[in-house]
C-alpha cells in the first residue's frame, strides 16, 4: 500500500467521499480521516495524482505527497 496525505478530511461522509472519487478514476483506495491519509494499491503515475488532486479538490481536498 502506497499512502498519500489528504486534507479536508473531517467524518465518515468525507472518508466516504474521498475513497468514491478514487473508484472512480479506477483506483481502490482506503481514507482514514484521523491519520489525514489515503491508501493505494499501488504508486501513482504522475497523470493519475493530477487528475485526482483536481478532482479532489473541487469537493475541497488538497491530496498530497507520499505519507
Amino acid at each position: 500500500m502506497v499512502n498519500y496525505e489528504i486534507e479536508g478530511m473531517t467524518c465518515t461522509h468525507c472518508k466516504k467521499t474521498v475513497e468514491k472519487i478514487f473508484a472512480e478514476n479506477g483506483k481502490q483506495a482506503i481514507a482514514d480521516v484521523d491519520a489525514e491519509m489515503v491508501s493505494v494499491n499501488e504508486t501513482l503515475t504522475e497523470e493519475e495524482l493530477e487528475a485526482l488532486k483536481n478532482r479532489l479538490s473541487e469537493d475541497g481536498y488538497t491530496l498530497g505527497n507520499v505519507k
